[in-house]
């Protein structure tokens, strides 16, 4: 069985640094900002880079597949290809749960392809809404690299998260796990694995997600 890690919008395999080593497996990790460049822009959806993913890696029913925020919707849409398990931290079924930043996409990519809100100023407010969060040094550490990669990547992982699909999803999570306080995206309503802290929880207090994972796992193995 191989394990898949997908990070978030604008992360890296960090975000994983401390969850990945007592998750057992051949583990993947999936470099999003690499491999967006293989996919054009045009009818970029969340569907499209699952398809692309699925071929890339040869994922199969057998895998597993663990995502963070955008990656968790990712990898969603790859149990719809291939009906492989998954694991979805503060990820979503219903894009309505994840915060929006404008309501015209259009705009959005825009501004994202030319840098705005990828400034000293947005960050500073952005470290002021955490000042008082264990996961600050994260979300500024995943703004930085925003602001300093090619915005023509950053503008294809908002398009993953946010252009319409023509069908929902028919399948679900086998594991959701998720902060109660996550202003980012919303928890569910269906029940889910109770992660500390905020959104960058996976981070800041990882034993609150690896000790669900480990036990979904070691289900997996055991054929229950």
């Amino acid at each position: 069985m191989r394990v898949f890690f997908i990070p978030g919008l604008g992360e890296e395999k960090f975000i994983f640094d401390k969850i990945e080593n007592v998750i057992a497996g051949e583990k993947i990790f999936l470099d999003n900002w690499t491999l967006l460049s293989e996919v054009p822009e045009k009818d970029l959806t969340t569907l499209v880079y699952a398809t692309h993913l699925v071929k890339r890696f040869g994922i199969k029913a057998e895998d597993v597949v663990i995502g963070h925020s955008l990656g968790a919707w990712v990898a969603l849409w790859i149990k719809e290809v291939v009906g492989c398990k998954i694991v979805q931290i503060a990820g979503w079924t219903d894009r309505k749960k994840v915060i929006k930043v404008l309501p015209n996409l259009n705009l959005l990519y825009w501004f994202a392809k030319k840098g705005w809100g990828f400034n000293r100023f947005v960050r500073f407010l952005l470290s002021l809404l955490y000042y008082k969060q264990p996961s600050k040094h994260v979300l500024l550490t995943i703004f930085d690299k925003l602001e300093r990669s090619d915005k023509s990547i950053v503008a294809k992982q908002l398009m993953v998260v946010y252009n319409p699909i023509s069908q929902p999803p028919s399948v679900i999570p086998d594991l959701r796990i998720h902060s109660k306080t996550d202003i980012i995206v919303n928890a569910p309503d269906e029940p889910f694995a109770i992660m500390k802290g905020d959104h960058f929880g996976l981070y800041t207090f990882p034993d609150s997600v690896y000790t669900p994972i480990k036990q979904f796992l070691k289900q997996q193995k055991d054929g229950s």
